[in-house]
């Protein structure tokens, strides 16, 4: 490729400008995405398919450099190394010893793990660059050509402007929503060491999780946002304090905006809406919930409601006081305010990325797959899931020893009639 022809470097996106000036020794802003092969990795093969990889998704290699006005993405000659994987995932990002890259390649044994700071893309264009770099993988291990297609690219192929486009400037409309909300109930508990991360995985059978997801006319996603409002809930509901009892309970839920627009960007391009329950109103049922998380899906999902969410941060951005602020002065206060208002609205996020769309010949060499979310600012723990191979992984990251929300909500799928297996990265 003519890297002449690729940007040197790439103006932040509207989703990735907090990340710089907010993040923290304790709040990475960091999610991870893995995938298990069935042979062991061979580190020196994975180098070279992470090189290939790059030279066709080339912004992944870019560092974050500070500008006068704003953070921004700059290339580097510098590429990235391997590493092998560690016990605690998700660790701090942007160290000068690693290069300030903004991704990490990890592997053991017969996992590959690739670590995302997330002012690098959302959880799509994470799982695209794996993808592709697994196909390449596959390709220069075992000879076999993956074709292109769903979440692999063509390894061959030159880099197409789209991909790193700023989608959120290209389809944000006049519409404006207002950002005022209810405060949301926030779990305590006794803190790990810093940095820390605790780690609980359910794995289930999809066709079976979506069984009985359909028993009760709701789809995977929503389901499970009623599981962990119910878990969520059922804490709750022990507290001492009344007044804690009455705040609501509220999901953050993640919005992939490339269903709604013909976007091909592998950078951020995603929003995100808050279920709100509140059991200060009365008794829900385990139907009610669901209907709730219905409802509100529904009414959030409708396009409208999502430009005018979207068009109301990008409005915000481009502010000609805030554009005209220099940095220095900026991320401080971004930071005072992601940590004043950040996580004040939600009690936790649930980041579903579905069942993963990639060659059949490509599923024949992957026993699963996890999404694990970093460390949250505020808030105690976060909940990530993913689909591959008939089996849907779901896994809890915390930053406290409690895991009171992960033993309700997986008992409540066994007394549903799943089976579940759990795994864990500490002893409990």
């Amino acid at each position: 490729m003519d890297r002449r022809s690729y940007p040197q470097w790439i103006a932040l996106d509207n989703a990735a400008k907090i990340y710089p000036a907010a993040r923290s020794n304790s709040w990475t802003a960091v999610f991870r995405l893995s995938v298990n092969l069935k042979e062991k990795i061979n580190p020196e093969i994975l180098q070279i398919a992470l090189d290939n990889t790059l030279e066709r998704i080339p912004f992944f290699g870019y560092r974050i450099r500070r500008g006068f006005f704003w953070y921004y993405m700059d290339s580097q000659k510098r590429k990235p190394q391997i590493q092998e994987d560690v016990q605690n995932p998700c660790s701090r990002m942007l160290r000068r010893s690693e290069g300030h890259f903004l991704m990490r390649l990890r592997y053991y044994e017969k996992r590959i793990a690739l670590e995302v700071f997330h002012s690098l893309t959302d959880g799509m264009g994470a799982l695209t660059f794996l993808m592709t770099l697994v196909a390449e993988y596959i390709r220069l291990t075992t000879g076999e050509r993956i074709e292109s297609g769903g979440k692999v690219l063509d390894i061959d192929e030159e880099p197409q402007k789209e991909e790193w486009e700023d989608s959120f400037s290209v389809y944000a409309g006049a519409g404006r929503r207002a950002r005022a909300e209810e405060k949301a109930y926030h779990l305590k508990g006794t803190p790990l060491f810093p940095g820390h991360l605790g780690l609980i995985s359910g794995i289930v059978e999809a066709g079976s999780l979506k069984k009985l997801a359909n028993s009760y006319g709701a789809g995977i996603n929503i389901f499970l946002c009623a599981v962990l409002l119910d878990a969520i809930r059922s804490v709750q509901s022990k507290e001492k304090s009344s007044r804690r009892r009455a705040v609501p309970v509220k999901i953050s839920i993640p919005q992939n905006l490339r269903r709604y627009y013909p976007s091909r960007s592998l950078r951020n391009f995603s929003s995100y809406f808050n279920v709100s329950l509140n059991s200060n109103y009365g008794e829900y049922s385990f139907d009610d919930i669901i209907k709730l998380v219905q409802h509100t899906a529904g009414i959030e999902g409708m396009e409208p409601m999502v430009n005018a969410r979207m068009s109301t941060n990008v409005a915000a951005e481009n502010n000609r006081f805030l554009r005209l602020v220099p940095l220095f002065i900026k991320a401080p206060v971004l930071k005072l305010m992601y940590i004043l208002h950040g996580e004040r609205y939600f009690t936790t996020a649930i980041s579903n990325l579905g069942a993963v769309n990639i060659p059949d010949a490509l599923r024949l060499y992957i026993e699963r797959m996890d999404l694990i979310l970093g460390a949250p600012r505020s808030n105690t723990f976060s909940c990530g899931i993913i689909s591959c191979n008939d089996l849907t992984v779901i896994s809890f990251s915390r930053t406290v020893h409690e895991c009171d929300v992960e033993k309700a909500f997986f008992r409540k799928l066994v007394k549903l009639g799943l089976h579940v297996k759990i795994e864990s990265n500490r002893r409990e």
